[in-house]
């Protein structure tokens, strides 16, 4: 090869070219950005519009319907979905990846603008979000003490937030529980009646006050100045002296105006003390682990200091110790592995040098890699650490195979060492290129093909893996065989008489099965078929063992925030009683009037001494029992994916909950699945007002007017904020809570008409009480409702999918009503196709690349048998293990495929090699069949090797419940044993047959050809 010749004639200059390469890899390791994931904008567009204090009904009718609308006209559209609760309506839409999120987010806030109008009056914001994986909280704190924090935001926010806030690289802290004070202006209800004050021209009159604005400006003289109008208020007793009706009618008469905290209407604990969140997030272009750093220092600081003297700061999440732990595993795993390579190839070269200077290609490899990635822009995160750790025990194969050869010339001339080299290069030169690419190509569907999140992520695996494997191509051919070059005579490798023997009875076995074609056939069908027998268990995103479980309370119904929290106290105290026993740290609670739940946090994963499922099992038979619900463990699948649900679609919401509880109730039923309930939450009681039209009319009342008496008394109204030595403070308008605590309140409520006196509301409208939905999910503009449930802890899950398809089936459903697989089986089977799909891409090219090295359209094929065979033994050896076949896994076969083959070329393109040098292709077969064993045998053991630490560890990807590596190893290390036994013993009688049915075709056509030419000839006589 040029490059080759290049580097034994230039040897200085070969040197220090590379030497440049390992000093600017040696300080990129120092430059390059830490991240926990590479920076991705997902092509969606997330919009929340608050509207707090209403019913979900209404606000679907009111603000999410018109929404959906006007929105659904987005081009590009793949998913659209909506949820609306009691407080906002939610609307999620997810384009095509193609789509530039952020110019569809800018679409979307100005479609939503355009129909302002039609939404109520009193919606003040509407929120448009586009997220990316820069967008991830840096770390996640719980604040906790015996004191009363419930009233200490000030405190926090002067001295927690706003330094963290000015730390530098931090971008955002938000506090969680606790709210800094606002004006509230309770109005009196028997004071307006006596004073017949209408409630919606109150509310217009404090609209219109409190403002400041800029009038233009006159000229005085030589001067021009601007005229600002100024009507701020300056202290809340100018609300309170605000006149709003005759005879100087003051609001504080008619109201109590006060400033204070609003009251909570959810709670947060941390080991069984009252609790504040608070999130801190980074500046997309600082390095998350000297932020996270800085951030977590700063946080000891303020811990020292009196105002925090026995206020506790807690950690819940952190991602830099995500990417050090994930960096810290890997770096493990990879220096076990690269020990065990060097020690399987000094067995088979016995020889320190030798094996140093191959062994020399895995560092100087990763060193190179991290210097490209560094010079284009990419950053060491934890899918850049995975493509490393799995190219580790590839990156000798290219060494490994040229350096025999070139040994293999030596023998035959041993006096022209240069010559030897080069001529041992070129004659594998050419297959090691061919299998460098093959392995590296795979991955490029998932680049140009069908995108979802995680074939994006993986372009990124692919990046890392494919540099790295140029870098040892690029080794293999320079800086190795000049090394090589100048190892003396006395230091060459000494043979082994076990690889010895075994390369005799190798080909011993070769040629019995050659020999034997009927066997050999038979051999490969039934090897082929036996994947059928070994039955694994399918799960794209298994549960994992995680670092925290989560416990729900599955309330029943609606209480009041201090009856729940009583509840959590009660769960809480009976986890504290065996926290040593269960391995627990902490436990953080979170609850609201009609949901609670905790979160158990575990000490360190190498004290622990239960699992998850133990902890679940002895919680699940111990806990004691609760008047409020049913509490169970939420089975959190790995990558943060949706569990196992269903979703049951139709037009009404009321008969969705009402089907959904029977499905539920079913799905119960069905073996393999537990814990099924509705999403369609508790709901509430609701109180209907049904406004008389005729009544109101003849009254001379609008029916909108009194709609909007009744929300501004019962939901409140905001106005514009105030200005206050603290900052902005929110200013609410609504009815004193002592006036709205019975239905008889709701009666009595006056409204004011237009004759200067004011009526009950009970003498214009007819009251009903309901239960609601506390949730609204739409798909598609599609109103339906989700059943979850969990897979048992010895559930299959492809059973359990069978099993729930043949129940469901056999269910009646209302017309127009219908069921569907949730959004965690419609992922399972998107991205099951996907991976098929980019395998069966992948499979065409490396057909193509073959097909190109060997100039043959026959001969591939025999080499693409070898991949078959790979996926067999991924089977069985899942079987053995009993491994569940997940995404990693696919994501270990589609690795899996472009290694298999490498052994093949190299067999296959020696033989063809052999044959041109005039050997028959039964001697061709032995001889390269006994050449190539031992490279083969060796690039296959320090592959395998190099995976050992990652298949039997619990390595995860970026730590915590993250997915673990174990089964993409695993389907490497089984699929590469099982296929070379294979490609040793098999591949040479499928060769042998491919082969003669080539010549047979040429020999048809030849005499085809023939035939026609003797036709012609005698056509043209005539």
């Amino acid at each position: 090869m040029i490059i080759t010749k290049f580097a034994l004639r230039r040897p200085i200059t070969t040197l220090m070219f590379f030497f440049c390469f390992v000093l600017a890899g040696g300080t990129a390791t120092k430059l390059l950005p830490l991240e926990y994931f590479p920076e991705v904008i997902f092509p969606g567009v997330f919009i929340q519009i608050p509207y707090p204090n209403s019913t979900a009904e209404e606000i679907e009718r009111l603000i999410t319907r018109p929404a959906e609308e006007v929105l659904s006209t987005m081009s590009g559209i793949q998913r659209f979905s909506s949820t609306t609760t009691d407080n906002s309506a939610q609307i999620q839409i997810h384009f095509d990846w193609s789509k530039q999120a952020k110019i569809m987010g800018v679409e979307a806030r100005e479609k939503l603008e355009a129909i302002r109008d039609e939404l109520p009056s009193d919606v003040r914001r509407m929120m448009v979000f586009t997220g990316s994986t820069a967008d991830m909280p840096l770390l996640q704190l719980r604040i906790s003490s015996p004191k009363n924090l419930q009233h200490a935001f000030q405190l926090l926010d002067r001295k927690l937030k706003r330094p963290l806030e000015l730390t530098e690289g931090v971008s955002k802290v938000e506090l969680y529980g606790i709210q800094k004070n606002e004006i509230i202006i309770q109005l009196r209800s028997d004071r307006i009646a006596a004073h017949n004050i209408d409630i919606n021209a109150l509310n217009a009159t404090l609209q219109k006050h409190n403002f400041s604005k800029f009038a233009g400006q006159i000229t005085d003289g030589s001067q021009r100045l601007r005229v600002k109008p100024l009507g701020e208020f300056e202290s809340i007793d100018d609300y309170k002296n605000m006149i709003v009706g005759p005879n100087n009618l003051r609001l504080k008469d008619i109201s109590n105006v006060t400033l204070s905290q609003p009251i909570l209407e959810e709670g947060r604990h941390l080991d069984r003390t009252y609790a504040i969140g608070i999130v801190v997030q980074r500046e997309s272009s600082a390095n998350l682990v000297d932020v996270a750093a800085r951030v977590v220092n700063k946080i000891a600081e303020i811990e020292q200091s009196p105002e925090f003297n026995g206020i506790n700061l807690f950690i819940m999440e952190n991602q830099a110790e995500g990417i050090t732990d994930s960096i810290s595993d890997i770096t493990f795993s990879g220096l076990v592995g690269f020990s065990l390579s060097i020690l399987v190839l000094y067995f088979f070269l016995r020889n320190v040098a030798i094996t140093l200077i191959v062994a020399m290609a895995v560092p100087f490899s990763l060193f190179i890699t991290l210097a490209a990635m560094y010079f284009l822009g990419l950053t060491l995160n934890v899918l850049s650490m995975m493509g490393l750790m799995l190219a580790i025990g590839m990156l000798v194969d290219n060494a490994v195979v040229i350096t025999e050869s070139i040994f293999q010339h030596k023998s035959l001339t041993p006096d022209d060492p240069e010559g030897s080299t080069i001529r041992g290069v070129q004659e594998v030169g050419v297959a090691v290129t061919a299998g460098t690419i093959t392995t590296a190509i795979v991955f490029l569907p998932n680049i140009i093909g069908e995108k979802m999140d995680i074939t994006v992520f993986l372009s990124h695996v692919a990046i890392a893996i494919t540099i790295s494997l140029a870098a040892s191509l690029f080794i293999a051919t320079t800086v190795i065989p000049l090394l090589l070059n100048k190892v003396k005579k006395s230091a060459q490798q000494k043979p082994v008489k076990s690889i010895e023997w075994l390369t005799k009875k190798y080909t011993a076995a070769l040629a019995w099965l050659l020999h034997r074609p009927k066997i050999s056939a038979f051999i490969a069908i039934g090897i082929f078929a036996s994947v059928f027998v070994a039955d694994v268990n399918t799960d794209m995103f298994p549960e994992e063992q995680r670092e925290n479980l989560m416990l729900h309370y599955n309330i029943d119904s609606n209480y009041t925030v201090a009856a729940v929290e009583q509840t959590v106290f009660k769960i809480e105290d009976f986890l504290y009683q065996h926290q040593q026993e269960l391995d627990i740290l902490s436990v953080y609670s979170y609850y609201q009037a009609s949901l609670a739940q905790s979160t158990i946090i575990f000490i360190d994963k190498d004290k622990r001494t239960l699992s998850n499922r133990e902890v679940r099992e002895f919680i699940e038979k111990n806990i004691p029992k609760i008047a409020m619900g049913k509490p169970s463990f939420e089975r959190n699948r790995s990558g943060g994916q949706e569990g196992l649900s269903i979703q049951i679609v139709g037009d009404s919401t009321e008969r969705l909950v009402e089907i959904s509880h029977e499905v539920a109730r079913i799905m119960n039923t069905v073996e393999g699945l537990q814990d099924a309930k509705s999403g369609a939450g508790v709901g509430e009681q609701e109180i209907r007002v049904k406004i008389d039209r005729d009544r109101a009319q003849n009254l001379g009342l609008n029916p909108s007017v009194i709609a909007s008496t009744i929300g501004i008394a019962l939901r409140g109204q905001n106005l514009r904020t105030f200005r206050g030595e603290d900052g902005e403070v929110d200013v609410r308008i609504e009815f004193d809570k002592s006036d709205r605590k019975s239905m008889s309140d709701l009666y009595n409520l006056p409204i004011f008409r237009p004759g200067n006196d004011t009526l009950p509301l009970a003498a214009v409208a007819n009251f009903s009480i309901h239960k609601g939905p506390q949730f609204i999910r739409r798909e598609d503009k599609t109103t339906m409702m989700t059943i979850s449930a969990t897979l048992g802890d010895d559930a299959k899950m492809s059973d359990v999918k069978k099993n729930l398809k043949k129940v469901l089936d056999k269910m009646l459903f209302p017309p127009a009503y219908y069921w569907q697989y949730g959004r965690g089986f419609q992922r399972d089977d998107k991205a099951g196709r996907i991976m098929l799909t980019n395998m069966g891409l992948a499979l065409m090219m490396i057909f193509i690349v073959m097909a190109a090295l060997f100039e043959s359209l026959m001969l591939p094929l025999a080499v693409i048998t070898s991949i078959a065979y790979s996926v067999v033994g991924v089977f069985w050896f899942f079987f053995i293990t009993g491994t569940t076949m997940s995404f990693m896994a696919m994501i270990g076969i589609l690795v899996l495929m472009g290694v298999v083959v490498n052994n093949g070329i190299v067999l296959i393109d020696h033989i063809n090699r052999l044959r041109r040098d005039g050997l028959r292709r039964y001697d061709a077969i032995i001889q390269g069949g006994a050449d190539r064993l031992r490279p083969i045998l060796m690039t296959v053991a320090t592959t395998i090797l190099g995976l050992i630490p990652l298949a039997v560890g619990d390595a995860t990807i970026g730590g915590g419940g993250a997915p673990a590596y174990f089964p993409m190893a695993r389907a490497i290390i089984g699929g590469l044993l099982f296929s070379t036994i294979v490609s040793l013993l098999i591949l040479p009688s499928i060769y042998v047959g491919l082969d003669t049915l080539r010549l047979w075709g040429r020999t048809k056509l030849h005499i085809a050809q023939s035939n026609a030419q003797k036709l012609n000839n005698r056509i043209s006589r005539n």
